[in-house]
């Protein structure tokens, strides 16, 4: 193998895993928006944002990319919480919300 040919299976490989994160984040943006609407808040920025990746088993065995992400939502409009969800793949792992005012 030369030069150019690992340079393209480096790059093919870092496109492919930009495009799955893609998808996995919006997955996980509707996973937000759901349980936000379920809760009653309002979930806020209309996205996620990444905050750790690594390689975990899944159920199976297999090895799987976990992504955690965080979200901003309001209860009241005047304070805003977090919540993180980590997803395995493409499932859902869990989702946390911090505890918030009810208004």
């Amino acid at each position: 193998m030369n030069d150019s040919t690992i340079v393209l299976i480096i790059l093919a490989v870092v496109a492919w895993l930009w495009w799955d994160s893609r998808g996995v984040a919006e997955l996980a943006i509707e996973i937000a928006k759901q349980r936000c609407h379920w809760a009653g808040v309002t979930f806020l920025n209309d996205t996620v944002a990444w905050k750790k990746v690594r390689l975990k088993r899944n159920r199976q065995g297999r090895m799987q990319i976990q992504r955690t992400y965080f979200f901003e939502f309001a209860s009241d409009m005047q304070q805003r919480y977090r919540g993180e969800i980590v997803m395995l793949g493409k499932q859902l792992q869990s989702i946390d919300m911090e505890a918030y005012r009810v208004g």
